[in-house]
Protein backbone atom coordinates (compact mmCIF):
# COMPACT_ATOMS: atom_id res chain seq x y z
CA UNK A 1 0.00 0.00 0.00
CA UNK A 2 1.28 3.46 -0.95
CA UNK A 3 -0.19 6.56 0.67
CA UNK A 4 0.08 9.83 -1.24
CA UNK A 5 -1.71 13.13 -1.81
CA UNK A 6 -3.74 14.01 -4.91
CA UNK A 7 -5.74 17.02 -6.14
CA UNK A 8 -9.55 17.01 -5.97
CA UNK A 9 -10.10 15.74 -9.54
CA UNK A 10 -8.16 12.53 -8.70
CA UNK A 11 -9.77 12.05 -5.27
CA UNK A 12 -11.98 9.09 -6.22
CA UNK A 13 -11.43 5.34 -6.33
CA UNK A 14 -10.36 4.12 -9.76
CA UNK A 15 -8.74 7.40 -10.84
CA UNK A 16 -5.47 6.87 -12.67
CA UNK A 17 -2.58 9.23 -13.18
CA UNK A 18 1.06 9.36 -14.17
CA UNK A 19 3.53 10.83 -11.67
CA UNK A 20 5.86 12.96 -13.79
CA UNK A 21 8.31 14.43 -11.27
CA UNK A 22 8.55 16.51 -8.10
CA UNK A 23 8.06 20.26 -8.50
CA UNK A 24 10.79 22.57 -7.27
CA UNK A 25 8.10 24.86 -5.81
CA UNK A 26 7.25 22.10 -3.34
CA UNK A 27 10.77 21.74 -1.89
CA UNK A 28 9.86 23.67 1.28
CA UNK A 29 6.49 21.99 1.92
CA UNK A 30 6.19 19.80 5.03
CA UNK A 31 4.10 17.26 3.07
CA UNK A 32 6.49 16.82 0.12
CA UNK A 33 7.62 13.35 1.27
CA UNK A 34 4.03 12.10 1.11
CA UNK A 35 3.39 13.68 -2.31
CA UNK A 36 6.68 12.56 -3.79
CA UNK A 37 7.00 9.00 -2.54
CA UNK A 38 6.06 7.79 -6.05
CA UNK A 39 8.31 6.61 -8.88
CA UNK A 40 9.00 9.18 -11.60
CA UNK A 41 7.08 8.51 -14.87
CA UNK A 42 5.11 5.65 -13.28
CA UNK A 43 1.34 5.17 -13.48
CA UNK A 44 -0.86 4.84 -10.41
CA UNK A 45 -4.47 3.95 -9.62
CA UNK A 46 -6.34 5.30 -6.57
CA UNK A 47 -7.54 2.27 -4.60
CA UNK A 48 -8.88 3.90 -1.42
CA UNK A 49 -9.91 7.37 -0.29
CA UNK A 50 -8.59 8.24 3.16
CA UNK A 51 -10.71 11.39 3.55
CA UNK A 52 -8.02 13.65 5.03
CA UNK A 53 -7.63 17.08 3.40
CA UNK A 54 -4.47 19.23 3.42
CA UNK A 55 -3.62 22.75 2.29
CA UNK A 56 -1.60 23.00 -0.93
CA UNK A 57 -0.56 26.14 -2.80
CA UNK A 58 0.00 24.26 -6.11
CA UNK A 59 -3.28 22.49 -6.86
CA UNK A 60 -6.66 23.98 -7.76
CA UNK A 61 -8.69 24.91 -4.71
CA UNK A 62 -5.48 24.97 -2.62
CA UNK A 63 -6.24 21.47 -1.31
CA UNK A 64 -4.92 17.92 -1.70
CA UNK A 65 -6.41 14.70 -0.36
CA UNK A 66 -4.93 11.58 1.21
CA UNK A 67 -5.43 8.41 -0.82
CA UNK A 68 -4.01 4.92 -1.18
CA UNK A 69 -2.62 4.05 -4.61
CA UNK A 70 -1.11 1.07 -6.38
CA UNK A 71 1.38 1.22 -9.20
CA UNK A 72 -0.07 0.23 -12.56
CA UNK A 73 1.68 -1.28 -15.53
CA UNK A 74 2.72 1.34 -18.03
CA UNK A 75 0.98 0.92 -21.41
CA UNK A 76 2.90 2.00 -24.49
CA UNK A 77 2.81 1.41 -28.23
CA UNK A 78 5.90 -0.41 -29.55
CA UNK A 79 7.01 -1.84 -32.88
CA UNK A 80 5.36 -5.21 -33.51
CA UNK A 81 8.67 -6.88 -34.46
CA UNK A 82 10.05 -6.06 -30.97
CA UNK A 83 6.90 -7.09 -29.08
CA UNK A 84 7.99 -10.20 -27.24
CA UNK A 85 7.07 -10.78 -23.60
CA UNK A 86 10.12 -10.60 -21.36
CA UNK A 87 12.29 -8.91 -24.00
CA UNK A 88 14.43 -5.91 -23.11
CA UNK A 89 14.30 -3.58 -26.08
CA UNK A 90 15.50 -0.13 -27.13
CA UNK A 91 12.44 2.10 -27.46
CA UNK A 92 12.01 4.05 -30.69
CA UNK A 93 9.45 6.88 -30.61
CA UNK A 94 6.97 6.92 -33.51
CA UNK A 95 6.44 10.19 -35.35
CA UNK A 96 2.70 10.72 -35.68
CA UNK A 97 0.32 13.68 -35.40
CA UNK A 98 -2.97 11.83 -34.85
CA UNK A 99 -3.71 13.32 -31.39
CA UNK A 100 -7.34 12.12 -31.43
CA UNK A 101 -6.09 8.51 -31.56
CA UNK A 102 -7.35 6.28 -28.74
CA UNK A 103 -3.69 5.36 -28.12
CA UNK A 104 -2.23 8.89 -28.22
CA UNK A 105 -1.25 8.76 -24.52
CA UNK A 106 0.53 5.43 -25.03
CA UNK A 107 2.19 6.47 -28.26
CA UNK A 108 2.89 10.05 -29.27
CA UNK A 109 2.31 11.59 -25.82
CA UNK A 110 4.15 9.04 -23.68
CA UNK A 111 7.16 10.22 -21.67
CA UNK A 112 9.51 7.35 -22.45
CA UNK A 113 12.72 8.77 -23.86
CA UNK A 114 13.84 7.70 -27.31
CA UNK A 115 16.58 5.03 -27.16
CA UNK A 116 15.60 4.03 -23.57
CA UNK A 117 15.92 0.40 -22.54
CA UNK A 118 12.52 -1.00 -21.53
CA UNK A 119 11.28 -4.44 -20.55
CA UNK A 120 8.15 -5.77 -22.29
CA UNK A 121 5.88 -7.34 -19.66
CA UNK A 122 2.87 -8.25 -21.80
CA UNK A 123 1.37 -7.61 -25.23
CA UNK A 124 -2.21 -6.55 -25.89
CA UNK A 125 -4.11 -7.24 -29.10
CA UNK A 126 -4.73 -3.51 -29.68
CA UNK A 127 -3.00 -2.16 -32.74
CA UNK A 128 -2.38 1.21 -34.35
CA UNK A 129 -5.47 2.64 -36.11
CA UNK A 130 -3.21 4.60 -38.51
CA UNK A 131 -1.66 1.38 -39.81
CA UNK A 132 1.80 1.81 -38.32
CA UNK A 133 3.25 -1.56 -37.36
CA UNK A 134 2.69 -0.98 -33.62
CA UNK A 135 1.01 -2.92 -30.81
CA UNK A 136 0.13 -1.96 -27.28
CA UNK A 137 2.32 -3.42 -24.56
CA UNK A 138 2.80 -3.08 -20.81
CA UNK A 139 6.37 -2.21 -19.93
CA UNK A 140 8.60 -1.80 -16.93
Amino acid sequence: MIITLVPKYLNKEGSTFQFISPLKECSTCNLRNVCYNLNVNSYYKVTKIRGKEHNCFIHEGNKVYTVEVQEEKKPIMIQRKMAKEGAIITYKHTKCDYYECPFADECILNLVKDESKIKVLSIRANKCPKGYDLVEADIE
